[in-house]
């Protein structure tokens, strides 16, 4: 597990998976300064509260409200913008480091987009059922920890290994293929969640996500194929 988190580390300062790195940024960005425009416009052309001096007011402080959202949740973002990529960043890393063995099923757009949001919806519901088990982590130290990054990292590892999975094998086999190595897939996930939770670090954490898997997943093929 080390070897490949270093293996992926390593690969994230290469100039093509730079770039992805770059656009994801860009475009999350872009889309939350988007996003405060859009309220500013809105909230100025349709005042709400009636009041000639607060509506002057209140398309500005709507306008900082979503852009300020926007950056509290810029990881989330990020992990969204940055699965529309992971059909190049698979590719990128299979034919640098797997030419022999580059998947030929390419996951489409709007799967990607699924994969991401997905995982947003998901995370928020399995740590809103967790609450009682963190809050008996103040009880027990460390527990707390424990929980959040195994029930994040089972969910993370869960849809990106199958994401990558599925590149080469059907949807079924990829799924049984997950279940088989449950517990290296678990332990990945987790490590990827413990990325995703270092401030500036976590916003690479789609590329060091589906990086990460690629070199499981062909890991586990290589496994296989012995």
């Amino acid at each position: 597990m080390l070897k490949i988190a270093l293996i992926t580390i390593a690969q994230i300062s290469e100039p093509s998976l730079r770039q992805i790195l770059v656009k994801s940024l860009l475009i999350s960005l872009v889309s939350i300064m988007a996003c405060g425009l859009l309220a500013w416009v809105l909230l100025g052309k349709f005042g709400l509260l009636g009041f000639e001096f607060l509506d002057t007011f209140l398309p500005w402080i709507g306008g900082a409200l979503i852009v300020v959202i926007g950056f509290v949740f810029f990881p989330s973002t990020i992990m969204v913008i940055g699965g529309l990529f992971s059909d190049e960043i698979v590719s990128t890393i299979e034919e640098r480091h797997y030419p022999k063995n580059i998947g030929s099923n390419h996951v489409p757009l709007l799967i990607s987009i699924r994969t991401g949001l997905t995982l947003i919806i998901i995370a928020t519901i399995i740590n809103i059922c967790l609450l009682p088990f963190y809050a008996l982590g103040m009880l027990l130290p460390g527990l707390s920890f424990v929980i959040f990054y195994l029930g994040n990292g089972y969910l993370i590892g869960r849809e990106l290994f199958e994401t990558v999975a599925q590149r080469h094998l059907p949807v079924n086999e990829a799924r049984k293929l997950r279940k088989r190595y449950f517990l290296k897939v678990l332990l990945g996930g987790s490590l990827i969640t413990f990325v995703a939770t270092i401030p500036l670090i976590n916003l690479a954490t789609p590329l060091f996500g589906i990086g990460f898997m690629v070199h499981l997943y062909h890991k586990f093929h290589l496994e296989n194929g012995k």
